[in-house]
């Protein structure tokens, strides 16, 4: 891939892609597949935890959807184990795994061959080589791509930029991007996750130390080991305040999503915002996660190791039962 890939947006969204899904009509994000449908879950006190534990993980950039994304290019301090970190830190694309960030620029196109083993194709249509313009788009085409990053990759990712400001040099910016994926593959460690969908991020580091990041999505499709998940109506905005010790950070979240580990789908909405400090899970926050019946579950955080579910099975506004579970518990549960 030398000599191809080298132009700083292209750095500056393996600096910062956190890690999500597809981009919505609102953010004018398109779709590259299909529009799913699916059958709300039955809430139940036994699947309750295994429920909340799949929204945890997709509110908190774990589980099947991590797969597409990692967190290798931190600007939080958070450790990639706790489990609101991967979704506060700025993520760097799988895809861009297979390229070193000294060879991240951009002034040409063309057919490269990747440090081990296969190729990677660059498209370009930028206006200025010399630095990143609104609309330049950046298309790459992987060939069983294996840079030697643990990773091999397939399939296609376009990045198109949609508004800039500030200095990307500097680190103070207003940046956003649409990324398309199409038929996009990564296996690591012999399991292959894909993804089908369009993602919207914006990346505001304009005014320190505060950063924030808004995704959105209308779809994203991503499978791993046969298994199917869909993000759809997907929403997230994570700021981070480093004039703390450790950086104070905040969540807000809304997505729907459909895997057949929850038996159909669920609705997921920010009922108190998610806070955390540094590495730690949330000491405070509530998601409210609701499935068929009206039922519901509201996920409240009790402290930095508990979380409380608030489970309503029959839909009429009343607790019918409450389980205390570690965070970490919780996961497990997915």
């Amino acid at each position: 891939m030398k000599n191809l890939v080298r132009n700083p947006v292209i750095v500056a969204a393996g600096a910062v892609l956190i890690a999500a899904c597809g981009g919505g009509d609102d953010g004018g994000g398109g779709l590259t597949g299909p529009t799913p449908t699916s059958e709300a879950a039955t809430i139940t006190v036994e699947n309750a935890p295994a429920i909340a534990g799949a929204v945890a993980e997709v509110a908190m950039g774990q589980g099947i959807f991590s797969s597409i994304i990692t967190p290798d290019i931190p600007i939080a301090s958070s450790g990639a184990d706790a489990a609101i970190a991967p979704a506060v830190k700025p993520v760097l694309s799988a895809a861009m795994k297979t390229a070193a960030p000294s060879q991240l620029y951009a002034t040409s196109a063309g057919q490269a061959n990747c440090a081990i083993s296969g190729t990677v194709d660059v498209q370009l249509d930028i206006a200025d080589p010399t630095q990143p313009t609104i609309n330049d788009t950046y298309v790459f085409e992987f060939s069983d791509c294996d840079d030697g990053a643990g990773v091999v990759v397939n399939g296609g990712m376009t990045i198109t930029i949609m508004t800039l400001d500030g200095d990307l040099a500097s680190g103070n910016f207003l940046l956003g991007m649409q990324i398309g994926f199409t038929a996009f593959a990564v296996t690591e460690g012999g399991d292959t996750a894909e993804a089908d969908g369009t993602i919207d991020i914006t990346i505001d580091t304009s005014r320190p130390p505060v950063t924030k990041i808004v995704v959105s999505s209308r779809t994203l499709v991503t499978t791993s080991d046969g298994s199917e998940e869909v993000l759809t109506s997907f929403s997230i905005e994570i700021t981070e305040d480093a004039s703390t010790f450790p950086a104070a950070v905040t969540v807000e979240t809304s997505f729907t999503i459909s895997s057949p580990r929850i038996g159909g789908e669920v609705t997921v909405t920010t009922s108190l915002t998610l806070q955390s400090m540094g590495d730690e899970y949330p000491f405070e926050g509530e998601l409210r996660i609701e499935g068929a019946g009206n039922a519901v579950i509201v996920m409240v955080a009790l402290d930095a190791n508990t979380v409380r579910l608030q489970i309503d099975i029959d839909g009429d506004g009343a607790t019918d039962e409450t389980v205390d579970v570690t965070w970490d518990e919780l996961l497990a549960a997915a």
